[in-house]
Formats: C-alpha cells, structure tokens, sequence
C-alpha cells in the first residue's frame, strides 16, 4: 500500500544525475505508529533536461502472518494468525490455505467463516484448518495462504488490490507425546472450591519413535 511522502530536497535531487534506473529498497518501522514501511527512490530521466528526477515511494505493509500445529489427540489443525499492522479497518474475504506439493492423501478442510470479517487497527485473527490424512502423514507440508482484502470504508472498497499472500513449511509435524492432565479435589471432597489445595495430574505419553534431531531435548524414562 503506497502512502505519500515528502518530497527530495532540491539539493539532493539536483546532485544526482545518474542515468540509471535507481531503486533502493529499505524496511523500517516508523516510531509513530509502529507500522512497517518499505521505502523505495525511483529516477526519472527526461531526455531534454540533464537533472535527474528523484520521485520518494513509501510503501507500507498492512499485514504480518504467523503459523502454527495444533493437536488435539489424534487431530491436528494448521493456524495462521493475521495481524493488521495498519491504521486502517480492512474487509477480508476468500480466505484460503493450499498444499502447494499437491499431496492427494492429504486434505486441509478449513473451518473459517465464508463471510466477510472485518478487521481493525492493531487485531489479530486467527483462520484454522483441519488436517485429514487417508495414507500416512508426509513429512513436510509446503503451505500457501491467501486472503483477499479492501479497505473496509465504504469510498475506498473499490480499490483494485491483490490477496495477501503467507507461504511456510512445516516439517516433522507428527505427533511424538500426548499429554492428559487433571485436576482433583481434596481427599474428602466432591468438588474443587476456590481457597482449597488441589492436585493436578499431568500424564505424558510417547507415540512415536524420535528422529536423531530430537533425541537430544527428548524426554527420559527417569524423567
């Protein structure tokens, strides 16, 4: 998203009479608003003038994406998390999450809203699927997210913008423990009541034999 800046001093701009395409690319964070910019310096030049034409692009990156494995049992889910980095309120839509290796055994079956949502200035919203597997699970998952979004005031959706794009990999993703806990009240007790000392019980059970890599920070029997 472009956002207006000031313009070159006159004394930089007439310094620079360079005649070839000029574009450098800087990411930086602006102390304001804590907003992601890319700035970009594009040089024009005329043929009937000996100056050269600095022309100052600041670009701003509306979102940020992260993902995550979830498991719950024997289920698991692929959740990314989109954040609005903006000042602005944006209109999401035709969200979407594909195996870019196009793994016919596996299927992310989302379980997101079909309609619009609506995000703000500084939220988070998280989108979740489903992995459904017939054969066994592979061992990487090359993902590709994307969502499509305009501004969410009513004189500015008109704007032709491209979808937001995330693409990541998950490796190893199957399960190795399976973790239960419980809580239980008091000898004599039926109930857990506020004020009282209760015990909780964590239960860790392996399901899979460990990769060389992880055998370093796996758990021990004595442990």
């Amino acid at each position: 998203m472009y956002l207006p800046s000031t313009p070159e001093p006159a004394v930089e701009r007439d310094n620079t009479v360079n005649k070839e395409a000029c574009r450098k690319s800087k990411e930086k964070q602006k102390p304001d608003s804590h907003m992601v910019t890319v700035d970009q310096k594009v040089t024009i030049d005329c043929p009937w003038s000996i100056y050269s034409t600095i022309i100052a692009l600041t670009f701003c990156i509306p979102f940020n994406a992260k993902h995550s494995l979830l498991s719950a049992g024997k289920r698991k889910y692929v959740q990314v998390c989109v954040e609005n980095l903006s000042e602005l309120c944006f209109q999401l839509s035709e969200n979407s999450l594909k195996n870019s290796a196009n793994c016919t055994d596996l299927q992310l079956v989302s379980l997101n809203p079909d309609s619009q949502q609506v995000i703000y200035s500084k939220q988070s919203i998280f989108f979740v699927w489903e992995l459904k597997w017939t054969k066994e699970l592979p061992l990487s998952l090359q993902c590709l997210f994307s969502v499509s979004f305009c501004p969410a005031t009513s004189e500015e959706q008109s704007l032709s913008l491209k979808p937001f794009t995330y693409e990541f990999q998950v490796e190893n993703f199957f399960t190795l423990y399976n973790v239960k806990t419980e809580i239980f009240p008091p000898l004599g007790a039926e109930y857990c009541k506020t004020g009282s000392l209760c015990s909780l019980e964590v239960s860790i059970t392996r399901l899979a034999d460990l990769l060389e890599v992880d055998k370093d920070e796996a758990l021990t029997e004595s442990d």
